[in-house]
């Protein structure tokens, strides 16, 4: 894991001068400035609006279709960005000016809203049935009740959500790429992209680089030491009984939660409802859709399969020691797609290695990149399994390949089912790595919207944007099927 990071790092360093390419001109002043601009705004936005969501879906819960918007609301988080991208772009541009940093600042309030809104929902599910009888009984009203309650428990992520969120942004490409609209809202992730793709101005990406690698350490050592994973996927089974009476307030609240549900929603169902057209048969039968999905399917199984192996042996090798194994994890958020893309770019141009299959490169970044979640996904059944099992272990003299296949893995099967379809649908959705390594021979369905956007051939876009969802669901649920009916219980 460590030389897989490194690498991208010599071969950066040793190809230039450092310090006659370190320079802060008043281009690199305006990235820098817009892009910590937008991602301080953007997690803003995202903050409030998804601890609005949150609360909203906390309150009125007995709901069968708010439980339902509930558990659905998170699987936006996992698909694939271009879709929600597309959709934006599609939907919102027909009703006012989608480019620039009102586009980027929708863009990303939709896509983090289920991420802000997933983890604050299951805090607030914390909340104790008693406390909220208690609060009825001592007649306290909506908003005494809230400061009471919920408010506390919503102050307490907000922190460290903002911080995520704000490095999310930061980092962010396919957003700012697609509803930026030029150089004059492009950041730091998307200049880099545009020096080396477009202008092939190494000087000036590897200048871009130095800052970005700045800023990122800085967030992390500063802010993320604190920071502890979360789990945003994992159905909460607790059921707190609410009261709902029919008030102008309780239906107001009612119209601002389906308001919300109905903008974080509509680019996924503009794009299904886009995507049937008449070009969805010619799609079908074109050789290039074909190709693109046996791309992204060889993709995405193997960065699954590689993100589950790294995570899982590093959490075998850091057990006993939590604090060490997610600082590792955690700390490749420094490492944005653009900066590893590079680095591999440059050692393999430096090298005369262009030649490689590219796919590998592809596998091995984009396995790297969703190590977070992989180990988000892992960690807490790995590390109850490991309390739980350790004793019996010693005492059966089983360690090793022994342990995992008799002990531990029929207790992990569940989270390591989830965890491998996570990772490999979040391989499917990246469009940096695939923009430096992609060929004719290579390309994945992402990238196959990407450039038939740029061609502005919509209804072909939006088929293949629908079968990429298809793709997606069929895959995910697909995988559980198989891996679920497997017995791996060793005799």
């Amino acid at each position: 894991m460590t030389l897989a990071i490194l690498l991208p790092l010599i071969g950066i360093f040793s190809q230039y001068n450092i310090s006659a390419s370190f320079e802060f001109s008043n281009y690199t002043s305006s990235i820098i400035f817009f892009t910590v601009y937008q991602s301080l705004l953007s997690a803003l936005l995202s903050i409030v609006v998804g601890s609005l969501f949150a609360f909203l879906l906390n309150t009125y819960n007995n709901f069968y279709f708010v439980k339902i918007i509930a558990q659905t609301q998170s699987i936006l988080f996992v698909l694939p960005t271009i879709i929600t991208i597309f959709g934006i772009l599609s939907f919102y541009g027909n009703y006012f000016e989608i480019y620039g940093l009102t586009g980027i600042l929708i863009g990303h309030v939709i896509l983090n809203t289920p991420l802000v809104s997933r983890i604050i929902y299951q805090s607030l599910n914390d909340i104790s049935p008693n406390e909220k009888m208690l609060s009825r009984q001592m007649g306290l009203k909506k908003m005494s009740s809230f400061i009471a309650s919920e408010w506390p428990i919503i102050k307490k992520n907000i922190p460290s959500l903002f911080v995520l969120i704000t490095f999310i942004c930061f980092v962010s490409f396919t957003p700012v790429l697609i509803l930026g609209g030029g150089p004059k809202y492009s950041t730091l992730e998307v200049s880099i992209y545009y020096s080396v793709i477009f202008s092939n101005n190494f000087n000036t990406a590897l200048n871009l680089l130095f800052f970005q690698l700045i800023i990122c350490f800085s967030i992390y050592f500063i802010f993320f030491k604190n920071f502890r994973s979360q789990n945003f996927l994992i159905d909460d089974k607790r059921h707190i009984k609410t009261y709902f009476n029919l008030t102008l307030l309780n239906l107001f609240g009612l119209l601002i939660l389906l308001l919300i549900t109905l903008v974080i929603f509509s680019p996924i169902l503009f794009i299904i409802v886009k995507g049937i057209n008449k070009e969805l048969l010619y799609i079908l039968t074109s050789t290039y859709l074909w190709a693109a999905i046996y791309n992204t399917l060889i993709i995405c199984f193997f960065s699954g399969i590689t993100s589950i192996f790294i995570v899982y042996n590093l959490l075998v090798l850091t057990h006993k020691k939590t604090k060490i194994s997610e600082s590792l994890i955690y700390s490749l958020i420094i490492f944005s797609p653009a900066v590893m893309a590079v680095g591999y770019y440059i050692l393999l141009f430096k090298l005369n290695l262009m030649y490689l299959p590219n796919i590998i490169i592809v596998i091995i970044l984009n396995s790297f990149f969703v190590l977070p979640f992989t180990y988000n996904y892992l960690a807490p059944s790995f590390f109850r399994v490991i309390k739980e099992n350790d004793d019996i272990a010693y005492s059966l003299n089983l360690y090793g390949l022994s342990r995992f296949l008799t002990i531990d893995l029929p207790r992990l099967k569940k989270s390591l089912i989830t965890a491998f379809c996570v990772s490999s649908i979040l391989s499917a959705s990246d469009l940096v790595v695939i923009s430096f390594f992609g060929t004719n021979n290579l390309s994945t369905l992402t990238q196959t919207i990407y450039r038939l956007m740029g061609s502005y051939r919509m209804n072909e876009a939006y088929s293949v944007s629908l079968i990429l969802l298809i793709f997606c669901f069929i895959y995910f649920f697909l995988a559980h099927k198989i891996f679920e009916k497997n017995k791996w219980n060793i005799h």
